[in-house]
């Protein structure tokens, strides 16, 4: 069934106002967050320029981002850093027409997302659609996200609220919508008044990474019993720890707000360039240090490591490139097993080294 067949049979609709995109499915194999180092990724986004400008914005929008926070809680900051991030506050906001985006990685884009796409794309023809002019497409990233804090469909469909009425909220035109929107999903994600992005920047501790990653986010008590004390905890805030380059640089203890975050965009790297510069609009300053020779695996070299633990008789999950729970799992267990520092990063140490066991 070719791609205008698929269309009239699951989204009529759309027939004849869409069409495939193959720019967009190069841009689905090359996602900067998860194949630039972190250092490089973070440095390119986290900028003074945008720094500058959000400064700006927060004596601009100040009624706005008050009324905001008296709301919802999020901080202005943090929403000025999402904004500059995202469309660099609406300059960039992507020229994607998103309803050929969305059907373009639903109809062939990779596997085990094309569901994912099919449901937001549903969302677009009900939510989104509507709201377009005639041979006026709305426009967007490639992966189908859209407006000046690029909302999927699903979370505008949720999420989406106008600061002066009770209408659509146009996160298009509008910067205080799009503002409110943005504070109303992050509120929704269990952000609280007070809590925190980077509670520190560099800790000195001997727990083992294995604690690494959101799925072990606990407040400080839980902590405590694992090893690591938090000065000035927030009582009820959960915190976690990240070490995205494992060994070769910092460990960075993250608080209630990264935790939110994590749930706008599920990159550790964006995560964390989003943090840097909300404190820099804040006037704040975070020095990581990176060992930068210790770059990440690409995407190929990263499935051949992972076929190889298999082999090995390490469950690290799919061969698909992306490092997930299982693969930080075979790759701890690895490096215990052949006495490297047990981090879960995957570099070209560890690969070399089981190369040599396989052969």
């Amino acid at each position: 069934m070719n791609f205008d067949q698929w269309i009239a049979e699951h989204f009529p609709i759309l027939m004849g106002h869409v069409q495939l995109l193959p720019e967009v499915l190069e841009r689905d194999k090359q996602q900067a967050e998860f194949t630039l180092p972190p250092w490089d990724y973070i440095d390119r986004l986290a900028t003074t320029e945008r720094m500058i400008q959000g400064q700006k914005y927060l004596v601009e929008f100040d009624i706005e981002l008050n009324r905001i926070f008296d709301s919802y809680g999020v901080s202005p900051s943090l929403l000025l850093a999402i904004w500059g991030i995202e469309t660099n506050f609406g300059n960039t906001p992507g020229n994607f027409p998103i309803g050929s985006a969305l059907a373009t990685l639903a109809y062939t884009g990779r596997a085990r997302r094309r569901s994912y796409f099919t449901e937001q794309l549903q969302y677009f023809c009900s939510e989104i659609y509507p709201l377009q002019g005639v041979g006026q497409p709305i426009c967007g990233s490639w992966a189908g996200a859209s407006g000046h804090m690029q909302f999927m469909p699903e979370t505008y469909a949720k999420f989406g609220v106008s600061y002066c009425s009770s209408g659509p909220a146009n996160i298009w035109a509008s910067i205080p919508d799009a503002l409110m929107s943005a504070a109303n999903y992050l509120a929704a994600e269990a952000l609280k008044e007070g809590d925190c992005l980077i509670k520190k920047p560099n800790i000195e501790t001997d727990i083992g990474y294995a604690w690494e990653g959101i799925n072990y986010a606990a407040d400080a008590t839980v902590w405590a019993e694992r090893g690591l004390k938090i000065e000035d905890a927030k009582d009820g805030e959960k915190y976690f720890c990240v070490s995205p380059v494992g060994r070769h640089g910092p460990r960075i203890l993250l608080g209630g707000q990264a935790l939110a975050l994590y749930q706008y965009n599920r990159s550790i790297n964006y995560v964390l360039a989003v943090s840097k510069l909300a404190t820099m609009i804040d006037g704040g300053h975070v020095d990581w240090s990176w060992d930068r020779t210790a770059r990440p695996l690409g995407r190929l070299t990263l499935t051949e490591l992972q076929s190889i633990l298999t082999d090995l008789g390490y469950n690290a999950g799919a061969s698909d490139g992306i490092i997930g729970p299982d693969t930080v799992r075979a790759v701890i267990q690895a490096q215990t097993e052949l006495g490297i520092e047990a981090d879960g990063y995957p570099d070209l140490e560890l690969l070399a080294r089981l190369k040599t066991l396989k052969h």
